[in-house]
């Protein structure tokens, strides 16, 4: 009887055993599943929103603008047809006889040495004394990335407040000077333009610079301590070191202003909302009074037309900048 009560027991706890490994194995299984559903669930949240982003505001966007490029209005339908390529000869013909068109382009590509040739080289330049360690650098840095920070609105306000022919104070050191100051500097033809050259200049620098910035920190210490200890001057050490190390980033800078030949249009409405005469207008600045007019086909061609300019363009700017400068690892 005993021996029997043992084996008895010890199948018992055999199969108790085998029923916990059961249930464990089971419970494993399916928390495992639930992990991995929630995994996926959790991949599908974090892409919906990007992905639906990208699907609406650029693939549906960008096809509609290219079907719009080949229709017009008909306004006794109300209905959109298709006139293929029409509306594409009437903007070549509108470039190529109307000034103010041709005006518009000029404006617009004027950005290019704007941005690139002047203030570019500027940021760089800043950029490098602030590394060198210029007496009150941390002011500096403030000083010249608030323009990146502060809204374009209040920064625009600012600048035309500088130049008031009544209260700014650039009108007022013109007088002390003994020169004579202009009366409206962002209401005549002759500086209209100019002055909206100079604020982006003004404004553009600060970011351009701490990207420089940054990109100097990261080299290696070691790099400039042995060219100091060779005794090269701050000229070569920025033109014969840093440039050539600094170039990948200095590239990337210059495809992003040369984009601004095609983009820029906001500071233009605020500081002269596209006068005197239409004199300040740009590439973007037309294409959106276009359609504020209730035009859409008209800007949709104007828009693919640039768009055929100014992919080439950057991408030959982007190899052209990439075979002036040695991809440099540190």
């Amino acid at each position: 009887m005993t021996k029997n009560r043992i084996r008895q027991q010890l199948n018992r706890f055999k199969h108790f055993l085998v029923e916990t490994f059961e249930n464990v194995f089971r419970l494993d299984k399916s928390y495992k599943a639930k992990r991995r559903r929630q995994k996926r669930f959790f991949i599908f949240m974090m892409l919906f929103l990007p992905v639906t982003h990208f699907l609406v505001f650029f693939v549906y966007v960008n096809i509609d603008t290219i079907i719009l490029s080949f229709q017009r209005f008909d306004y006794y339908t109300g209905e959109y047809k298709f006139v293929w390529f029409e509306n594409y000869q009437q903007v070549i013909r509108d470039l190529r006889e109307l000034p103010q068109m041709k005006q518009t382009v000029i404006n617009s590509f004027m950005f290019l040495p704007i941005t690139n040739f002047i203030t570019l080289p500027l940021s760089i330049i800043s950029a490098y004394f602030i590394f060198r360690g210029v007496p009150g650098r941390g002011l500096f840095k403030v000083l010249f990335f608030l323009p990146s920070i502060i809204s374009i609105v209040v920064l625009t306000m600012a600048f035309q407040f500088m130049f008031d022919p009544l209260f700014g104070p650039i009108n007022q050191l013109l007088a002390e000077l003994g020169i004579q100051p202009v009366g409206g500097w962002f209401g005549t033809k002759g500086t209209a333009m100019n002055m909206i050259y100079l604020y982006c200049i003004w404004a553009g620098i600060g970011f351009n610079m701490v990207l420089i910035n940054g990109a100097i920190s990261r080299l290696p210490s070691e790099v400039i301590e042995s060219g100091r200890l060779d005794g090269v001057s701050m000229f070569t050490e920025l033109t014969k070191i840093i440039i050539p190390m600094i170039w990948p980033t200095i590239t990337t800078l210059f495809v992003i202003g040369t984009t601004a030949v095609f983009t820029i249009f906001l500071q233009i409405l605020l500081l002269t909302n596209g006068g005197p005469s239409g004199s300040t207008k740009t590439i973007a600045y037309l294409i959106v009074e276009m359609v504020q007019s209730g035009d859409y086909t008209t800007p949709a061609a104007f828009g693919m037309i640039f768009t055929l300019v100014a992919i080439p363009l950057i991408m030959f700017i982007k190899w052209g900048m990439e075979k002036i400068g040695e991809n440099v690892e540190y």
